[in-house]
């Protein structure tokens, strides 16, 4: 009956693991669509300062030097 009552217990522990792991999955699963709209916020969010800066004149690439001083 030992034998019996220790394999019931692995058993139980086997399965905690699996139901655990799958809870987990299923989470990161679910959790992509708030990724996504994360994502979609961010691009929004780059488009309007992008659109910002060109009505303000502003340009969005970095201003090149002026030439640089000679070397003597």
């Amino acid at each position: 009956q030992s034998d019996m009552q220790n394999w019931e217990e692995q058993s139980q522990g086997a399965i905690y693991t699996v139901e655990y792991a799958c809870s987990a999955i299923k989470n990161m699963t679910d959790s992509t669509v708030y990724f996504k709209s994360i994502d979609s916020l961010l691009k929004h969010a780059i488009a309007m300062k992008d659109q910002l800066n060109t009505a303000q004149g502003k340009s969005t690439v970095a201003p090149q030097a002026k030439n640089p001083p000679a070397s003597s």
